[in-house]
Protein backbone atom coordinates (compact mmCIF):
# COMPACT_ATOMS: atom_id res chain seq x y z
CA UNK A 1 0.00 0.00 0.00
CA UNK A 2 2.79 2.71 1.07
CA UNK A 3 4.44 1.78 -2.20
CA UNK A 4 1.50 3.15 -4.37
CA UNK A 5 0.42 6.13 -2.28
CA UNK A 6 4.15 7.33 -0.75
CA UNK A 7 4.86 8.46 -4.58
CA UNK A 8 1.92 10.20 -4.98
CA UNK A 9 2.09 11.76 -2.19
CA UNK A 10 5.36 13.57 -2.51
CA UNK A 11 4.73 14.32 -5.69
CA UNK A 12 1.49 16.14 -4.91
CA UNK A 13 3.47 17.73 -1.71
CA UNK A 14 6.10 19.14 -3.66
CA UNK A 15 4.82 19.88 -7.11
CA UNK A 16 1.33 22.08 -5.38
CA UNK A 17 3.42 23.40 -2.85
CA UNK A 18 6.11 24.91 -5.28
CA UNK A 19 3.70 26.15 -8.42
CA UNK A 20 -0.03 25.82 -7.03
CA UNK A 21 -2.75 23.83 -8.20
CA UNK A 22 -2.03 23.90 -11.65
CA UNK A 23 1.14 21.45 -11.72
CA UNK A 24 -1.51 18.77 -9.73
CA UNK A 25 -2.52 16.56 -12.80
CA UNK A 26 1.24 16.34 -13.09
CA UNK A 27 1.74 15.42 -9.41
CA UNK A 28 -1.23 12.76 -10.11
CA UNK A 29 0.14 11.11 -13.16
CA UNK A 30 3.91 11.08 -12.02
CA UNK A 31 2.62 9.54 -8.86
CA UNK A 32 0.34 6.94 -10.54
CA UNK A 33 3.62 5.76 -13.20
CA UNK A 34 5.53 5.99 -10.15
CA UNK A 35 3.19 3.59 -8.02
CA UNK A 36 3.45 1.08 -11.28
CA UNK A 37 7.25 1.18 -11.66
CA UNK A 38 7.76 0.34 -7.93
CA UNK A 39 5.14 -2.17 -7.72
CA UNK A 40 5.76 -3.86 -11.28
CA UNK A 41 7.52 -2.78 -13.98
CA UNK A 42 8.24 0.06 -16.64
CA UNK A 43 5.09 0.05 -18.95
CA UNK A 44 5.51 -0.49 -22.45
CA UNK A 45 5.49 2.60 -24.49
CA UNK A 46 2.12 2.94 -26.77
CA UNK A 47 4.14 3.89 -29.70
CA UNK A 48 4.26 -0.46 -29.73
CA UNK A 49 0.34 -0.20 -30.14
CA UNK A 50 -0.04 -4.01 -29.08
CA UNK A 51 2.14 -4.11 -25.83
CA UNK A 52 0.61 -2.48 -23.16
CA UNK A 53 -2.07 -4.24 -21.43
CA UNK A 54 -5.09 -2.89 -20.02
CA UNK A 55 -3.27 -0.68 -16.74
CA UNK A 56 -0.41 0.71 -18.97
CA UNK A 57 -2.89 1.81 -21.18
CA UNK A 58 -4.85 3.51 -18.30
CA UNK A 59 -1.44 5.30 -17.02
CA UNK A 60 -1.22 6.56 -20.50
CA UNK A 61 -4.83 7.43 -20.93
CA UNK A 62 -4.11 9.51 -17.60
CA UNK A 63 -0.88 11.24 -18.68
CA UNK A 64 -2.64 12.43 -22.17
CA UNK A 65 -5.24 13.73 -19.80
CA UNK A 66 -2.46 15.11 -17.35
CA UNK A 67 -0.96 16.97 -20.25
CA UNK A 68 -4.37 18.57 -21.47
CA UNK A 69 -5.16 19.69 -18.27
CA UNK A 70 -1.45 21.43 -17.54
CA UNK A 71 -2.08 23.08 -20.97
CA UNK A 72 -5.47 24.10 -20.46
CA UNK A 73 -4.39 25.19 -17.01
CA UNK A 74 -1.58 27.50 -18.59
CA UNK A 75 -4.03 29.06 -20.80
CA UNK A 76 -2.01 27.40 -24.05
CA UNK A 77 -5.70 25.64 -24.81
CA UNK A 78 -8.66 27.40 -24.99
CA UNK A 79 -11.88 25.69 -22.72
CA UNK A 80 -14.15 24.59 -25.96
CA UNK A 81 -10.66 22.71 -27.00
CA UNK A 82 -9.16 21.46 -24.26
CA UNK A 83 -13.06 20.15 -23.51
CA UNK A 84 -13.09 18.38 -26.59
CA UNK A 85 -9.62 17.14 -26.54
CA UNK A 86 -10.51 15.77 -22.79
CA UNK A 87 -13.74 13.75 -24.94
CA UNK A 88 -11.54 12.22 -27.36
CA UNK A 89 -9.46 10.86 -24.98
CA UNK A 90 -12.38 9.55 -22.30
CA UNK A 91 -13.36 7.71 -25.28
CA UNK A 92 -10.14 6.46 -26.61
CA UNK A 93 -8.34 5.51 -22.85
CA UNK A 94 -11.85 3.34 -22.91
CA UNK A 95 -11.02 1.48 -26.29
CA UNK A 96 -7.61 1.06 -25.57
CA UNK A 97 -8.15 -0.38 -21.98
CA UNK A 98 -10.28 -2.67 -23.65
CA UNK A 99 -8.41 -3.18 -26.59
CA UNK A 100 -6.59 -7.01 -25.95
CA UNK A 101 -9.87 -8.29 -23.46
CA UNK A 102 -11.78 -6.85 -26.93
CA UNK A 103 -10.34 -8.88 -29.06
CA UNK A 104 -12.22 -12.18 -28.39
CA UNK A 105 -15.49 -10.38 -28.60
CA UNK A 106 -18.22 -10.72 -30.42
CA UNK A 107 -19.12 -7.59 -32.93
CA UNK A 108 -22.09 -6.82 -30.20
CA UNK A 109 -20.40 -6.79 -27.40
CA UNK A 110 -17.59 -4.80 -28.93
CA UNK A 111 -20.22 -2.20 -29.81
CA UNK A 112 -22.25 -2.62 -26.53
CA UNK A 113 -19.04 -2.76 -24.06
CA UNK A 114 -16.60 -0.67 -26.03
CA UNK A 115 -18.49 1.78 -27.59
CA UNK A 116 -20.78 1.83 -24.54
CA UNK A 117 -17.57 2.33 -21.92
CA UNK A 118 -16.19 5.17 -23.87
CA UNK A 119 -19.73 6.98 -24.01
CA UNK A 120 -19.85 6.27 -20.37
CA UNK A 121 -15.97 7.85 -19.29
CA UNK A 122 -16.51 10.89 -22.14
CA UNK A 123 -20.06 11.82 -20.31
CA UNK A 124 -18.02 11.94 -16.92
CA UNK A 125 -15.43 13.95 -18.25
CA UNK A 126 -17.52 16.72 -19.31
CA UNK A 127 -19.83 16.39 -16.29
CA UNK A 128 -16.64 16.55 -13.94
CA UNK A 129 -15.74 20.01 -15.42
CA UNK A 130 -19.25 21.45 -14.91
CA UNK A 131 -19.12 20.21 -11.49
CA UNK A 132 -15.95 21.85 -10.46
CA UNK A 133 -17.17 24.83 -12.53
CA UNK A 134 -20.37 25.04 -10.62
CA UNK A 135 -19.18 24.17 -7.08
CA UNK A 136 -18.02 26.93 -4.46
CA UNK A 137 -14.48 27.33 -5.14
CA UNK A 138 -12.09 25.97 -2.27
CA UNK A 139 -11.44 22.63 -0.77
CA UNK A 140 -15.20 21.38 -1.42
CA UNK A 141 -13.95 19.63 -4.27
CA UNK A 142 -10.79 17.86 -3.55
CA UNK A 143 -12.62 16.23 -0.92
CA UNK A 144 -15.33 15.25 -3.39
CA UNK A 145 -13.10 13.57 -5.55
CA UNK A 146 -10.71 12.15 -2.96
CA UNK A 147 -13.75 10.48 -1.59
CA UNK A 148 -14.69 9.10 -4.85
CA UNK A 149 -11.23 7.97 -5.92
CA UNK A 150 -10.83 6.43 -2.17
CA UNK A 151 -14.58 4.17 -2.45
CA UNK A 152 -13.12 3.38 -6.44
CA UNK A 153 -9.76 2.12 -4.53
CA UNK A 154 -11.76 -0.50 -2.06
CA UNK A 155 -14.15 -1.30 -4.38
CA UNK A 156 -11.59 -2.88 -6.54
CA UNK A 157 -9.70 -4.56 -3.92
CA UNK A 158 -12.88 -6.00 -2.83
CA UNK A 159 -13.50 -7.22 -6.01
CA UNK A 160 -10.08 -9.26 -6.13
CA UNK A 161 -8.25 -6.06 -8.41
CA UNK A 162 -6.28 -5.08 -5.46
CA UNK A 163 -3.57 -4.88 -7.90
CA UNK A 164 -5.82 -1.93 -9.67
CA UNK A 165 -6.87 -0.59 -6.61
CA UNK A 166 -3.60 -0.05 -5.51
CA UNK A 167 -2.91 1.82 -7.92
CA UNK A 168 -6.54 3.98 -8.33
CA UNK A 169 -5.05 4.90 -4.40
CA UNK A 170 -2.31 6.24 -5.59
CA UNK A 171 -4.79 9.28 -7.61
CA UNK A 172 -7.08 9.39 -4.32
CA UNK A 173 -3.77 10.30 -2.42
CA UNK A 174 -2.09 12.39 -4.60
CA UNK A 175 -5.56 14.38 -4.51
CA UNK A 176 -6.03 14.64 -1.11
CA UNK A 177 -2.48 15.80 -0.18
CA UNK A 178 -2.73 18.79 -3.02
CA UNK A 179 -5.98 19.29 -0.39
CA UNK A 180 -3.73 19.60 2.38
CA UNK A 181 -1.47 22.05 1.50
CA UNK A 182 -4.15 24.38 1.40
CA UNK A 183 -3.32 24.69 4.87
CA UNK A 184 0.26 26.37 3.95
CA UNK A 185 -0.53 27.54 0.64
CA UNK A 186 -4.19 29.69 -0.12
CA UNK A 187 -5.82 29.71 -1.95
CA UNK A 188 -6.75 26.27 -3.12
CA UNK A 189 -9.13 25.65 -5.76
CA UNK A 190 -9.49 23.25 -8.25
CA UNK A 191 -10.48 24.33 -12.00
CA UNK A 192 -12.34 23.26 -14.87
CA UNK A 193 -9.22 21.79 -16.11
CA UNK A 194 -8.66 19.30 -13.49
CA UNK A 195 -12.31 17.99 -14.28
CA UNK A 196 -10.52 16.84 -17.33
CA UNK A 197 -8.32 14.14 -15.76
CA UNK A 198 -10.33 13.22 -12.54
CA UNK A 199 -13.23 12.46 -14.67
CA UNK A 200 -11.34 10.00 -16.72
CA UNK A 201 -9.64 8.40 -13.87
CA UNK A 202 -12.45 7.88 -12.25
CA UNK A 203 -14.20 6.83 -15.50
CA UNK A 204 -11.15 4.34 -16.27
CA UNK A 205 -10.82 2.29 -13.48
CA UNK A 206 -14.70 1.23 -13.32
CA UNK A 207 -13.77 -0.16 -16.91
CA UNK A 208 -10.85 -1.66 -15.93
CA UNK A 209 -12.43 -2.75 -13.03
CA UNK A 210 -15.33 -4.40 -14.88
CA UNK A 211 -14.19 -5.84 -17.58
CA UNK A 212 -10.27 -6.74 -16.95
CA UNK A 213 -10.77 -6.95 -12.79
CA UNK A 214 -13.69 -9.00 -10.65
CA UNK A 215 -15.98 -5.52 -10.56
CA UNK A 216 -19.25 -6.77 -10.73
CA UNK A 217 -20.75 -4.54 -13.90
CA UNK A 218 -23.61 -3.36 -11.12
CA UNK A 219 -21.44 -1.88 -8.86
CA UNK A 220 -19.42 0.10 -11.89
CA UNK A 221 -23.02 1.35 -13.41
CA UNK A 222 -23.88 2.55 -9.60
CA UNK A 223 -20.38 3.96 -8.87
CA UNK A 224 -19.58 5.74 -11.96
CA UNK A 225 -22.70 8.59 -11.59
CA UNK A 226 -21.57 9.26 -7.90
CA UNK A 227 -19.58 12.29 -8.40
CA UNK A 228 -22.02 14.07 -10.91
CA UNK A 229 -24.86 13.48 -8.78
CA UNK A 230 -23.60 16.69 -6.63
CA UNK A 231 -24.98 18.76 -9.73
CA UNK A 232 -28.24 18.63 -8.10
CA UNK A 233 -27.22 20.98 -5.19
CA UNK A 234 -28.25 24.53 -7.02
CA UNK A 235 -29.83 27.84 -5.95
CA UNK A 236 -30.69 28.35 -2.39
CA UNK A 237 -29.94 24.22 -1.78
CA UNK A 238 -26.71 24.18 -3.04
CA UNK A 239 -24.09 25.52 0.61
CA UNK A 240 -21.85 28.53 -0.52
CA UNK A 241 -19.41 27.24 2.08
CA UNK A 242 -16.80 24.81 0.36
CA UNK A 243 -17.08 22.44 3.17
CA UNK A 244 -20.79 22.51 3.48
CA UNK A 245 -20.55 21.73 0.27
CA UNK A 246 -18.56 19.04 0.36
CA UNK A 247 -20.77 17.46 2.96
CA UNK A 248 -23.82 18.30 1.36
CA UNK A 249 -22.35 16.53 -1.83
CA UNK A 250 -20.93 13.31 -0.29
CA UNK A 251 -24.38 12.64 1.66
CA UNK A 252 -25.81 12.73 -1.93
CA UNK A 253 -23.11 10.72 -3.48
CA UNK A 254 -23.43 8.26 -0.29
CA UNK A 255 -26.26 6.63 -1.96
CA UNK A 256 -24.96 5.36 -5.52
CA UNK A 257 -21.22 4.45 -3.97
CA UNK A 258 -24.13 2.44 -1.32
CA UNK A 259 -25.43 0.89 -4.23
CA UNK A 260 -21.95 0.04 -5.36
CA UNK A 261 -20.60 -1.65 -2.20
CA UNK A 262 -23.67 -3.82 -2.08
CA UNK A 263 -23.22 -5.47 -5.76
CA UNK A 264 -18.96 -5.82 -4.13
CA UNK A 265 -19.71 -7.35 -0.75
Amino acid sequence: MLKAVVPAIAAALLLVSLAGVRLLPLAAALGLFAAYVWLKKWPALPTDWNAPNGIEWLLWGLAAAALIALLEHGRLLPDKLAAALGVVVAGGGAWFVLKKVAANWSGEDVVLHVMGSGLAVALLTVGSRRLIQRAPAGLGVAILFTLVLSADAVLLALSDSVEFGLYCSAVAAATGAAAGTAIWRRPFALARADGTWLGIAHGLFLVLGAHVGGLPWQAAVFAAPAPLVPLLLRGAAMPRHPIGWALAAAMLMALPVAGAFWFVV
